[in-house]
């Protein structure tokens, strides 16, 4: 330092004075960074790396194996976190490789159905050392410009270390809507569930979604809630009323849709940088809030309390009031409104039956598809048919394999549900010539349109699978 002083009394030019000057700033830099060596040592065994190889998809998931990472939350009870995108909802095989070279399966504990995060659990007693679990830590407790570590299995090479900072505390990244936290790390493949630790050694996010320059990681908080509710016993809610949400200023809010001015200090500056509201982007078909509210609706109270920016918040009131109404303040055009709006619960809409039929898959339609493909009709849906098969030929199939059909009618029988599906599919008999009218997201007009096939039964007799959350595994109901 004394160097650099001496150096800048010598030379008086400008040039020379704001070299130093820049010299200073990258000393001062690197005194202030932390340093993580004792940290990343003790934090490796927490980390696991994962690899899910899946044959059966459902909605829009793809077949194939895949890796990412995932971090111990309870080693008692072997609970490991990742994200929901690596879980999905699909069966699969779920191989846990560990820090010193050791295995084992794993199955889904949980997944969100909202939220990109999920647990996977093992058998403690399967592994060959003594599992340690992270400590997690608090959004609340984080300001900008925070350092922060991550290891995770990028581009499959193991426990790979990145460091990075807080960029911005709340932005919406969810795929419809999720509280997120911007950071400096660069995003490579395999990261998806990696643990994100503050200079405490606190957990305090999981990384989810990036750019080849930025980071968007989820607040651990969403996890901490839900791993809770496992802890005790209790059953998980996900309030649902049909809304994609975004965050946009108060300025464009005042002046591109009437939000009224006076209420700009009431709304006062946010942590996270420029003050934002939330507005509704879009509506899902066949979901309470469809005849209530509207695209573009500024959402200002829930249940008389003052929501600015906090998604978080939003969502934690929808799963209090499951089965009962929450009461909306919105601005709709500048005009004030108070809307109570039902509540459901997306948790009861997961896919927990399918059938395998004529080669292909089949499960009821869910709201994660509705809002993907703007669904508004019954039916059942076919994401995967295997080449060649009887059901091969209703849709077009997508290069990974995957389809979009809905099917609406068999035979003549209309198709509302699942049930209705495994009801049509008994009358078939092998080699029947049968009629199906499908709609087919995969093209650019998705209108009913009849299809004629032909069912062969010998290797496509129809099967049900149910969901057994005590075993954590799909029953096989047998061929009918």
């Amino acid at each position: 330092m004394k160097q650099i002083f001496g150096t800048l009394v010598k030379n008086r030019t400008s040039g020379t004075i704001l070299t130093i000057f820049s010299l200073l700033i990258l000393v001062i830099n690197a005194d202030a960074q932390h340093d993580w060596t004792e940290q990343v040592a003790a934090y490796k065994p927490m980390v696991v790396n994962v690899e899910t190889s899946s044959e059966v998809v459902f909605e829009t998931e793809v077949k194939g194996t895949n890796f990412a990472t995932g971090f111990v939350v309870d080693a008692e009870h072997g609970i490991i976190a990742t994200n929901r995108h690596v879980t999905g909802s699909s069966p699969a095989y779920v191989k846990i490789n560990f820090h010193d070279g050791s295995f084992t399966e794993a199955r889904i504990l949980y997944y969100d159905p909202t939220h990109d995060f999920g647990f996977y659990q093992i058998d403690p007693t399967e592994v060959d050392f003594e599992l340690q679990a992270v400590e997690l830590g608090e959004w609340s407790e984080l300001s900008l410009g925070d350092e922060l570590l991550l290891i995770g299995n990028n581009e499959k090479e193991e426990y790979t270390i990145k460091f990075g900072r807080i960029t911005n505390l709340n932005v919406n990244k969810g795929d419809r809507h999720s509280s997120y936290i911007h950071t400096t790390f660069d995003r490579t493949g395999g990261s998806s569930g990696s643990p994100v630790w503050n200079t405490a050694g606190e957990v305090i996010a999981i990384h989810a979604r990036g750019t080849d320059t930025s980071s968007f990681e989820l607040p651990i908080d969403y996890l901490h809630d839900a791993l809770e509710l496992i802890r005790n016993k209790m059953s998980i809610q996900r309030g649902e009323i049909g809304v994609d949400l975004e965050l946009i200023s108060i300025g464009e809010a005042i002046k591109h849709f009437n939000f009224p001015s006076a209420l700009r200090k009431e709304i006062g500056p946010s942590k996270a940088g420029t003050p934002k509201i939330i507005q509704i982007e879009s509506i899902v078909p066949r979901t309470t809030g469809e005849t209530i509210l509207r695209a573009s609706d500024i959402i200002y109270r829930i249940d008389n309390e003052l929501i600015k920016d906090d998604l978080y918040t939003f969502d934690a009131i929808l799963n209090r009031n499951v089965g009962e109404s929450v009461n909306l303040q919105i601005y709709r055009n500048g005009e004030n409104l108070n809307l109570d709006v039902p509540v459901e619960d997306l948790e009861a809409k997961k896919v927990r039956r399918f059938v395998r039929f004529g080669g292909a898959v089949f499960h009821d339609i869910t709201p994660q598809l509705r809002r993907i493909l703007f669904l508004e009709a019954d039916g059942v849906y076919l994401p995967h048919a295997a080449a060649g098969s009887s059901f091969s030929r209703v849709g077009l199939q997508e290069r990974n394999g995957n389809s979009k059909v809905v099917i609406l009618d068999i035979n003549g029988k209309q198709i509302h549900n699942l049930d209705d599906f495994i009801e049509a599919c008994k009358t078939i008999t092998d080699g029947q010539h049968t009629y199906v009218v499908v709609r087919d997201f995969n093209l650019f007009d998705s209108s009913p349109t009849p299809k004629s096939l032909t069912v062969n039964l010998k290797f496509g007799p129809l099967q049900q699978f149910e969901w057994n959350q005590e075993a954590l595994d799909w029953e096989d109901g047998g061929d009918e």
